[in-house]
């Protein structure tokens, strides 16, 4: 199809060729007026047939009265056919069924029609605002297939979506079948391409009227939140309030309390009906004290206690189902350097190298370390291997000269210092023993030898000597 722009009546847009499908995002009907109203008046003025699909909340009367306040002989266009203005549910929900083959078939007839009288091409709006949840897996095939038909015929269509039935992942949907997108900042329509679907979908958001529990939350913080309306609250980014109160009441249901919630896996989520999304929402919100918490005693001048790293630990560690191997590295004066997760286990074990602690501490230039790890049963009281496992690596430490200041086990809210029991001093004294007894038994063999020679020597002069050898 040969392209020619055609005047939009829209400060914002100005000129677009034909095949263009733009999506609105508004929240008032003053918004649709803005737009729509200009839209249709000059669609009419330059020979095109026209049709308005109103919403539940702006009928097709209000739609009437707004075009004739607009354009005086609007009458005349309305009664000649030249527009139609038709409700939602005699287009899209055709005896209470919206079908989106019904409703392709439909735009092809009227775009034959105005074609066949005449027109230069058709101009369309249509309202979304009806969309039900159980609706949108259909709506989104619709709104891909009408975009292809729109690209190939003179049509120009403006699909309109409001605020409040859309979250983050709605948004997302609707600009990736559309070529342009109109959104309201500043109190000004522009006019964006939706390249990049979430950095649209949080323009938008931006603008977006705070639902009750999100200004209770601005008032007051947490404070009188319980699990469900926090877990509502983290879903009310990304999903409409309808939507994120009964997502939110399931997962009460499936994961207990907030912290279930907040440490369910991918696959937990997913069967929670929890979409990829606002799952990476929840996973970014849940990581990010885990992160503040870690910068905080990076930053820190100097470590002295465990005290000052439980918060840290116990926050990233306590609801992981398997056991991690976390190393703490610290330079020459204590001051920490970085934190990784070296070895991950099962329920209730997990294999320790110490060959590839000492590369990674080598790796830092670290001269002091920090070990860390969990156990998922919720009770941090060593075992008998992780004693043995911390002496070992106080042993390495000490021979290579990097300093075990602490092993810390972490078990729900609660901790376990290898340190503040004073395990780590002795078993630091138990290799200077060992050290001791080793350097003593050393020289005790080397004086032996000697006195085997000096005993040996006298034997020998003796012998001699018995013999009539003199010696001067």
């Amino acid at each position: 199809m040969q392209e020619k722009a055609r005047k939009t009546g829209i400060r914002a847009v100005d000129a677009i060729p034909w095949g263009t499908h733009l999506c609105q995002f508004y929240e008032t009907k003053q918004d649709l007026l803005d737009i729509l109203v200009p839209y249709f008046k000059a669609g009419l003025e330059n020979n095109e047939f026209c049709m308005w699909i109103t919403a539940e909340s702006f009928n097709e009367e209000e739609a009437k009265q707004a075009m004739r306040e607009a354009m005086p002989d609007f009458g005349r266009y309305l009664e000649g056919g030249r527009i139609e203005i038709v409700p939602y549910t005699q287009w899209y929900l055709k005896e209470g069924v919206f079908s989106r083959r019904r409703i392709l078939n439909a735009w092809s007839d009227k775009l034959s029609q105005a074609l066949h009288n005449g027109y230069e091409g058709m101009r369309v709006t249509g309202n979304f605002s009806w969309l039900r949840e159980r609706d949108w897996t259909s709506f989104n095939k619709y709104a891909e297939e009408v975009d292809n038909v729109i690209s190939k015929n003179p049509m120009l269509a403006i699909c309109a979506f409001h605020l409040s039935k859309c979250g983050t992942s709605e948004i997302i949907d609707v600009v990736k079948n559309h070529r342009l997108a109109l959104i309201k900042r500043g109190g000004n329509w522009i006019l964006q391409k939706p390249r990049e679907s979430v950095e649209l979908a949080s323009s938008v958001i931006s603008g977006w009227r705070l639902t009750p529990l999100q200004g209770m939350f601005i008032r007051s913080g947490f404070e009188g939140f319980s699990d469900e309306e926090t877990i509502e609250l983290l879903l009310s980014l990304v999903l409409t309030e309808q939507e994120c109160k009964k997502r939110a009441k399931e997962c009460i249901e499936r994961f207990k309390n907030l912290r279930g919630f907040l440490m369910a896996s991918r696959l937990e989520l997913e069967q929670a009906g929890i979409s990829p999304f606002p799952m990476f929402c929840i996973k970014l919100l849940h990581e990010l004290p885990a992160e503040i918490l870690k910068q905080k005693i990076i930053e820190q001048p100097i470590y002295k206690s465990p005290k000052e790293i439980s918060n840290y630990l116990c926050y990233s560690m306590r609801d992981l189902k398997k056991e991690v191997f976390k190393v703490i590295y610290l330079n020459n004066r204590n001051q920490i350097i970085d934190t990784a997760d070296l070895f991950e286990g099962t329920l209730d074990n997990i294999p320790i190298h110490p060959r590839e602690i000492v590369e990674s501490a080598i790796n830092y230039n670290a001269t002091a370390l920090i070990f860390a790890h969990n156990h998922p049963a919720g009770d941090p009281t060593p075992s008998k291997s992780d004693k043995q496992i911390t002496r070992d690596l106080v042993f390495v430490g000490n021979v290579l000269q990097i300093k075990v200041l602490d092993h810390i086990i972490i078990g729900g809210n609660r901790y376990f210092s290898f340190a503040d029991e004073g395990m780590i001093t002795r078993y630091e004294d138990s290799f200077l023993n060992l050290k001791i007894r080793a350097l003593f038994e050393s020289k005790a063999g080397y004086l032996q030898k000697l006195a085997i020679i000096f005993v040996s020597l006298i034997l020998e002069a003796v012998l001699i000597q018995e013999a009539g050898v003199t010696f001067f």
